[in-house]
């Protein structure tokens, strides 16, 4: 019974890293997309806010029963398919703080320029297309991260699957 509760948790945790990262992308894009400083500001605090309470969180709660279900489940983190999921984890996680950074960089700005009465300048625009990549590469990693996890395969082993 303690390994099914762990294994809610780990899926739980992960709908929640996964959910609320990709709602918070999404909305900062869609506000972004605007260029209305005050709609930004808006979201960006809300993103800010939901990354660090929620998703942050949510990616400690996946280290933590993910490695209680391995020691549940006696299966050594040197398994093939383990080691690449937290390869790939930390690789996703190596991304994160940076994120949070630039969100916090990108709720200032906006914050700025609207106190200011002004649009947003071109530091807005470069600020956005990192965090915009890191995003991209972090939500590629977090769909591969969700297939090793379901099929206990690595991508190695989908290659050879598909082309053998």
């Amino acid at each position: 019974m303690l390994y099914l509760c762990l294994k809610y948790l780990h899926i739980i945790a992960a709908i929640f890293l996964f959910g609320f990262g990709m709602g918070s992308y999404l909305y900062l894009i869609a506000a972004s997309r605007t260029a209305n400083p005050q709609v930004i500001a808006h979201v960006a605090r809300t993103v800010v806010q939901f990354d660090t309470w929620i998703t942050t969180p949510a990616g400690f709660i996946q280290i933590a029963t993910g490695y209680l279900l391995l020691k549940l489940a006696g299966l050594p983190p040197t398994t093939e398919w383990i080691m690449t999921s937290l390869i790939i984890f930390l690789c996703v996680g190596a991304l994160w703080l940076p994120v949070l950074v630039l969100q916090k960089r990108l709720y200032v700005m906006a914050s700025s320029a609207v106190g200011d009465g002004r649009a947003l300048d071109d530091r807005y625009s470069s600020v956005y297309q990192k965090w915009f990549w890191m995003g991209v590469f972090g939500f590629l990693g977090m769909f591969v991260i969700v297939l090793i996890m379901v099929t206990k395969m690595t991508p190695r082993q989908w290659i050879e699957l598909l082309t053998g």
